[in-house]
């Protein structure tokens, strides 16, 4: 995979001081962990970022060249604002649905560790935005300045056919997942795609999920259809498609790698003391607050505490045990602030 040497450069600093914000955590170069426990998904040789969406989830995130992509599938169950996405199990309403829908590969939610969520071309293009705050469900373009950056080589009239070299640095490495022969697959990009079955227009599910890994675009092509990623087994090239916008496929938030750390590092728009505090904290905004989401999340991204905030603007922090922590508000760009629990 060929890099500029002065794109690395500005990346690595800019994903310096997204570390230091605590916005993401950096993980140990030598885990291939999914962060839902799953193995061999990742590649131990790249360094790993954390971000958590609405629900508390969290994701193992990765810089590839000046974007930040999600490296494992979104499994969230509500838009950014709340809003939640229809879970679809029934066939004939899925092949009727003419707005957003979701479910589980099968309709079995252990296949949401580690293969995420499958949705319509309905969520991925929607306003609401099914990614966290300053995340977004990847564009045409997005896709291309991924193709060129993994192969410069690529058609640049249409650099999502063949012949390209990116799907191989795309796709997560070895047969865990992937049927043989899992063609050149290296994940060199740290992408770490894997394959994730699909649900056709009639409600249908794939017959397999080790064959194809298909991303929603945001992108449309026309009438009730969208563009998606797709990346198969047997081959090494990563492919732009389309699909009924009732098909289903996983998403794979994206973002600016300078938009991101600018708009995370900036101060919270809210204030809290005491901090450190031992039991609860109060929260002082010009903002109007009270009725807002919170969450509150480890160093991991782990969610610790959810709730809403009450007249008073107190959290009570009695049961986190000792340690700092992470407090934001979802639903809105009010940014992160740090905690610590005395």
């Amino acid at each position: 995979m060929k890099r500029s040497n002065h794109k690395f450069s500005v990346s690595t600093l800019l994903l310096t001081t997204l570390l230091s914000t605590g916005v993401f955590t950096a993980f140990s170069q030598s885990s291939d962990d999914h962060t839902c426990g799953a193995v061999n998904v990742h590649n131990p040789g790249v360094t790993y970022s954390q971000v958590a969406d609405i629900d508390g989830n969290t994701y193992k995130t990765v810089v590839i060249d000046d974007l930040v992509w999600f490296a494992e599938n979104l499994k969230v169950t509500r838009f950014q604002n709340g809003d939640v996405i229809p879970n679809v199990n029934e066939a004939a309403v899925w092949s009727g649905l003419t707005g957003p829908g979701m479910c589980s590969y099968k309709n079995d939610t252990s296949y949401d560790c580690p293969y995420g969520k499958l949705y319509n071309f309905f969520v991925a293009s929607d306003a609401r935005n099914p990614c966290p705050n300053g995340w977004r469900v990847p564009s045409l373009a997005d896709l291309y300045k991924l193709i060129f950056f993994l192969d410069p080589n690529a058609n640049p009239q249409q650099p999502g056919n063949m012949p390209n070299k990116a799907g191989g640095a795309l796709k997560s490495s070895g047969l865990t997942y992937w049927r043989s022969p899992n063609t050149n697959a290296t994940n060199l990009s740290g992408f770490s795609a894997i394959p994730n079955g699909g649900r056709n227009d009639a409600g249908a599910f794939s017959f397999s999920n080790d064959a194809a890994a298909s991303y929603w675009l945001s992108t449309q092509v026309g009438p009730g259809m969208g563009f998606f990623l797709e990346l198969a087994y047997p081959q090494d090239y990563a492919v732009r498609n389309a699909y009924f916008a009732k098909y289903g496929c996983c998403i794979r938030c994206v973002a600016d790698l300078s938009t991101l750390s600018t708009e995370e590092s900036e101060v919270p728009r809210f204030s809290v003391f005491p901090n450190p505090a031992n039991d609860y904290i109060q929260i002082k905004s010009d903002e109007r607050m009270n009725g807002e989401e919170y969450v509150i999340t480890d160093l991991t991204g782990r969610l610790m505490l959810r709730g809403m905030l009450s007249d008073n603007l107190t959290v009570s922090i009695v049961e986190l045990p000792s340690g700092m922590y992470f407090l934001r508000f979802p639903t809105t760009n009010w940014g992160v602030s740090k905690i610590i629990k005395e």
